[in-house]
């Protein structure tokens, strides 16, 4: 379902001062370790990436062009991937990440390798409708909530 692809080292020595996201192996922030200027090896928004070093399994939606540190592996969809969908599937990448250690790494070839189950059609396709819709009904149901709350 999707082309995964190593991102690039870049060491701070190197890092221009810039606007575009850095993403690192971390648990927070969106992946966002810095903001730089280096263009020369930019991801495109609408991807996903994933640490496989650092904080391994961990999972984002990338909604902007960013440069993915070697820690992490881009995933470029093989379909259209609506945001409802990469929020539908990044949970269960994040589940299958937890059973890596640091010592045990979730390289690209062990990611390829990972086969991900997801609802199906009834001829065995992925179910992206299913998927948009159960994640557009859980956003109605958060802002619901929220309204409730303030």
């Amino acid at each position: 379902m999707f082309e995964i692809v190593k991102g690039k080292r870049l060491t701070k020595a190197n890092m221009k001062p810039g606007s575009i996201n850095y993403i690192g192996a971390t648990a927070f922030n969106n992946g966002i370790t810095a903001k730089i200027a280096n263009d020369e090896h930019i991801h495109p928004a609408g991807t996903i990436t994933v640490c496989y070093n650092g904080s391994v399994g961990q999972t984002f939606y990338q909604t902007e062009p960013f440069w993915a540190t070697d820690d992490v592996n881009v995933l470029y969809p093989k379909f259209e991937m609506k945001q409802q969908i990469a929020f539908f599937i990044m949970p269960i990448i994040r589940t299958i990440g937890q059973k890596y250690a640091f010592v045990d790494k979730w390289t690209k070839d062990k990611m390829e390798e990972t086969n991900i189950l997801l609802p199906a059609t009834t001829n065995g396709d992925p179910d992206f409708e299913y998927m948009e819709q159960y994640m557009r009904n859980i956003e109605k149901r958060v802002q619901v909530a929220i309204k409730e709350i303030a």
